[in-house]
């Protein structure tokens, strides 16, 4: 009997670990297949979280920019240091968009497909490469966030 792949049970006394024949080795057909799926799978959420960043970083930039277009900030930043904290925000979050932008755009790899070895190595590229966008993407929008607090704290010192 195999048990169910999210959740161990108990026959008898005996704890039976997920993908594993009672009383027998790891079920390795279970393993490989579910390897092979998340292998497979492994784009689809890193450009789904792209989309949602970029909706994200573009709702954030056009609510930032009215808000300061329509505030009574304009004309009274008498220091660069306060304008570049006040535009820092809008700055971080233009580069988080981009970031996000770039997991979409493709690139050229070369690849010779009779080969399992470059194959993979050009999968490899791909993933890494759409991952690290997607990390600069968050790291800018929350970085954004948080510069967003700190010249909301300048506007309330005044």
């Amino acid at each position: 009997m195999y048990s169910n792949a999210l959740s161990a049970g108990t026959d008898f006394g005996r704890t039976r670990r997920a993908g594993t024949r009672q009383g027998s080795r790891p079920n390795l057909k279970f393993w490989k297949d579910t390897a092979k799926g998340l292998l497979g799978e492994s784009i689809k959420p890193i450009e789904e979280t792209a989309k949602q960043i970029i909706g994200v970083a573009g709702i954030l930039e056009g609510l930032y920019f009215h808000a300061i277009a329509y505030s009574d900030v304009r004309g009274k930043l008498a220091s660069g240091w306060l304008i570049l904290l006040y535009l820092s925000p809008l700055a971080l979050w233009l580069v988080s968009l981009l970031a996000a932008l770039l997991v979409f755009f493709p690139r050229t790899y070369a690849s010779n497909i009779s080969s399992w070895r470059e194959s993979k190595a050009a999968f490899e590229c791909i993933v890494t490469y759409k991952h690290t966008m997607l990390k600069a993407a968050g790291l800018f929008l929350a970085l954004g966030a948080l510069t967003l607090f700190v010249a909301m704290g300048a506007y309330l010192a005044g």
